[in-house]
């Protein structure tokens, strides 16, 4: 009985401490897989968050996407965002400029006993090229809940939507993702959280099927306002008219304050 009080304080202490600090549990999508958990940054905390994904192709088709992003929780459970996306193209040696993305995200219900926790995230993607136009448009509905004490899965249904598709690209593409997340050590150890990631997504050019993709991640905090992220992602399958990617690698780190 003493231990089992000692491991539940240990565990209050860790969790009121952590909740002056970064979340490191608090997922956010590329930090370091695609999928968000249904919970904002607190109100009137500000972030920033940067990283890159590189993508491992074969030969000279290595490509490089970065992500440096602000965000503010400017009212309870909901954050903004404006995020650049620079990218490398190794195929052609080529960098451009990317996009701009604004975020808005909002958690519209929290998990209470035995309902989920809810939320959504709209995003407005703004190519940065010259002679680019058009937006990005993205929906994206999520859905959490605890499975035992700490460790949760969490839904993503997307919807992707480009108002002037390049020639060759859909106009409207979908995907479902299925997120897992846990701190590791719980509940005596609250300064790390592994991340794993199942998804479908249908491919952005016309005429290719759907992909089926793997993640693995860790979030580490590495200072009382600071997580740093290492994922994995690779491909399962691919329609048999769609090109399989190389393996992706996420490097990230997030600052709040």
């Amino acid at each position: 009985m003493t231990a089992t009080r000692l491991a539940a304080g240990l565990g209050i202490l860790g969790t009121l401490t952590l909740g002056l600090a970064t979340d490191h549990n608090n997922v956010d999508a590329g930090r370091p897989l695609r999928f968000d958990d249904a919970s904002s940054i607190a109100f009137g905390e500000r972030a920033i968050e940067w990283g890159v994904t590189g993508n491992l192709g074969r030969g000279r088709n290595n490509s490089a996407v970065g992500a440096l992003e602000f965000k503010y929780g400017f009212a309870k459970n909901q954050d903004l965002g404006i995020a650049w996306h620079p990218q490398y193209a190794g195929a052609n040696q080529r960098f451009s400029a990317g996009e701009l993305e604004f975020t808005h995200f909002r958690q519209i219900q929290r998990e209470i006993n035995s309902s989920p926790a809810l939320a959504y995230r709209m995003k407005i993607g703004v190519p940065m090229e010259r002679g680019e136009s058009g937006v990005e448009l993205g929906m994206r509905g999520i859905l959490s809940t605890t499975l035992r004490q700490y460790d949760k899965i969490h839904f993503n249904l997307d919807a992707t939507l480009a108002t002037e598709p390049e020639p060759g690209e859909r106009d409207l593409a979908w995907g479902l993702l299925v997120g897992y997340s846990n701190p590791l050590g719980a509940p005596t150890q609250f300064d790390k959280t592994l991340v794993a990631q199942f998804g479908f997504e249908q491919s952005r050019r016309a005429g290719e099927g759907w992909f089926s993709t793997v993640g693995v991640g860790l979030r580490q905090q590495v200072a009382e306002q600071a997580v740093f992220d290492f994922g994995l992602e690779a491909d399962l399958w691919s329609g048999s008219s769609s090109r399989r990617r190389g393996v992706r690698i996420t490097l990230g780190y997030s600052m709040g304050f």
